[in-house]
């Protein structure tokens, strides 16, 4: 949207393209408030940085409610939306990010009660995510449209093989650092970051996806300092909010599937970092690892594309159209690699991952 002029675009890209700028300069008034005060007022260090989560968290909340209003007006009125399979959807992202939200607050406030909550709001999000799977399958039967079972059947058994990957993945070779406050300031200003990129677009796709100035990086750093399974969750809340971004919507697993699942993969990105495995060369260590994370994706993207696009050039069968098409994320990663090489020669950037 970049490549058009700014009195072209229409009224959701004018409000994308301002909500960028405006990002950028709330990022760096953050963290210039922040060195400020560790230089003049070290003691108000602690309650600065719940601050500056706290309005980080507000902003983007306002922010994302903004673009999403606009988009969904956007595509009303271009017909896209089908209200009964839609709507859940955005149901069950709400629910997800009001956890998000209550799972920061606790964390500042309680934090001895933070590992019960997270199993109780597993729990909860589970059932709602199966009771959005069973719905959608009970419309399909009852409207009489034709299924392809063997399809939707290898659809469940590949997507839970990527699940059970990453969460074996976070299990065995992640380390349960603690939750600090500065872990949680670091991810809602990271996912802030990596969302603000995710609109400077190279090259957008019409079945979706897009190639963009290092978008991910933010969170592929966020997961290298902070371990598997925070970089996880980090992941799995920007892919809620890249659904907002474009809410491209056909099926209950294709939304798991090219979301959460397939962001919640970027969390692999500190897998070497965690075994120790090549501590002496960061940057090969960081860019094996977000290699990892990235095929992950590319998995979980090519497998959507298999069983609910299908193939969008006769030429190809859906298999073959969906391992090229999905193709981007690479070109994507390959942005992602040349600017993080360029924060590993940073002698700054290397002070503050020894201090994660």
């Amino acid at each position: 949207m970049f490549t058009d002029p700014f009195v072209t675009l229409s009224l959701f890209d004018k409000a994308a393209t301002i909500a960028l700028y405006l990002t950028i300069g709330v990022i760096v008034i953050l963290a210039v408030g922040l060195i400020l005060v560790k230089k003049l007022k070290p003691d108000y260090m602690r309650k600065a940085t719940i601050i500056a989560g706290s309005a980080s968290i507000v902003y983007v909340l306002a922010l994302l409610g903004t673009l999403l209003g606009l988009k969904l007006d956007e595509y009303i009125a271009d017909g896209y939306i089908d209200y009964l399979t839609f709507i859940p959807v955005v149901v069950l992202v709400a629910l997800i990010v009001g956890v998000a939200i209550a799972g920061f607050i606790l964390a500042l406030k309680k934090k001895e009660a933070l590992p019960l909550f997270t199993k109780i709001s597993a729990g909860v999000i589970g059932v709602g995510v199966l009771a959005l799977i069973i719905s959608t399958l009970v419309k399909t039967y009852t409207s009489g449209d034709s299924i392809d079972v063997t399809g939707e059947v290898l659809m469940y058994v590949f997507t839970a093989l990527i699940v059970a990957v990453i969460v074996v993945c976070a299990r065995l070779f992640g380390k349960n650092y603690p939750t600090t406050t500065r872990s949680i300031v670091y991810a809602s200003v990271t996912i802030a970051m990596s969302f603000a990129l995710s609109y400077i677009r190279f090259l957008e796709l019409p079945q979706g996806g897009s190639i963009t100035f290092a978008s991910l990086l933010p969170l592929m750093v966020y997961t290298y300092m902070f371990g598997i399974r925070k970089g996880v969750v980090a992941g799995i809340i920007y892919g809620f909010l890249q659904f907002i971004q474009a809410p491209w919507f056909y099926h209950p697993i294709q939304f798991l599937l090219d979301y959460p699942i397939a962001f919640g993969a970027i969390g692999l990105t500190a897998i070497l970092k965690e075994q120790n495995v090549l501590n002496k060369y960061k940057p090969v260590q960081f860019a094996l690892g977000a290699l990892v994370a990235v095929a992950l994706r590319y998995l979980s993207h090519v497998i959507s594309g298999v069983f609910v696009f299908g193939s969008g050039d006769p030429s190809y069968g859906a298999v073959a159209w969906s391992f090229l098409y999905n193709a981007f994320t690479f070109a994507d990663l390959a942005i992602c690699l040349i600017a993080g090489c360029g924060l590993f020669a940073s002698k700054t950037f290397n002070k503050l991952l020894d201090k994660a």
